[in-house]
């Protein structure tokens, strides 16, 4: 009787769950506030607001600088190294010895301050994309929770490529009407 009984649940529970499952499954798609899932394209939303283009003059700013120096750093030494190869031949071994030493701090310098201010200026980008991004991480969750979506996602990293658009709704429009974004 045990037996029996275990069977019957057992084929029960079988039978009745993908039922269950297929019937909310046609639900989801059948109502009108299906979707679910949020998806937002970061790059169209960031492009359109005003403090990434003061952000990217004040990094083009600080690059335009950067380059100035890096190039005022090359050009003296080259002057050096000319300067070196025209007196070379008339100069003592041992001062030869000690121009190829400012020779070569002068080239370490160059370089050492070239990845310096690569540094410097991914550092810059980070403090100014931080607060633009928070913005826009802001935005996206009060969308989100308006929506009643489970979750958002971004679409430009092109991790789903395929999205059922009965259970997706691109929220980019409504995350860039929170952000006041004009088209």
């Amino acid at each position: 009787m045990n037996r029996i009984f275990s069977f019957l649940i057992f084929i029960f529970c079988t039978v009745a769950t993908p039922m269950v499952a297929q019937n909310s499954t046609t639900e989801a798609t059948l109502s009108p506030s299906a979707a679910r899932y949020g998806s937002v394209s970061r790059s169209a939303i960031l492009a359109q607001l005003p403090e990434i283009k003061h952000a990217r003059t004040q990094l083009d700013s600080l690059r335009a600088k950067y380059e100035r120096e890096a190039r005022y750093n090359e050009e003296s030494f080259r002057r050096q190294f000319s300067e070196y190869l025209q007196i070379q031949r008339n100069l003592p071994e041992a001062i030869l010895l000690k121009r190829q030493g400012d020779l070569q701090t002068s080239m370490e310098r160059g370089l050492a301050f070239r990845k310096q201010a690569e540094e410097l200026l991914r550092q810059a980008e980070r403090e100014l994309m931080q607060p633009i991004e928070d913005k826009v991480d802001a935005a996206i969750r009060v969308v989100g929770a308006e929506r009643k979506y489970d979750f958002i996602f971004d679409a430009d990293l092109k991790a789903l490529p395929y999205l059922n658009p009965a259970l997706c709704e691109d929220a980019t429009a409504f995350v860039k009407e929170k952000l006041d974004v004009r088209r």
